[in-house]
């Protein structure tokens, strides 16, 4: 499925350095798994395809909610993926 959400970090440290200009910002993402292991182990995780962002725990993130095929992807185009 598809999903929106505002990325709200706790630990900004644990993503790379391009992502502060998401904080606060409204993010296509992915479903993605379980976290098996590290500070977020347990936790539901997401994800922003072709980008370095890597996992997203679900505490990172606010207001989840599902979005169309269509929207989820004009939101991902708007991304400049190659920075991040």
């Amino acid at each position: 499925m598809f999903f929106e959400a505002i990325f709200q970090p706790e630990k900004l440290k644990e993503y790379n350095s391009n992502v502060r200009s998401l904080v606060g910002k409204n993010i296509p993402i992915v479903e993605g798994w379980i976290i098996k292991e590290g500070p977020h182990e347990g936790q539901h995780c997401f994800y922003i395809p072709n980008s370095t962002v890597g996992v997203i725990p679900a505490c990172d993130l606010k207001e989840i909610k599902p979005v169309s095929n269509a929207k989820w992807k004009e939101m991902h185009n708007s991304l400049e993926l190659e920075n991040l």
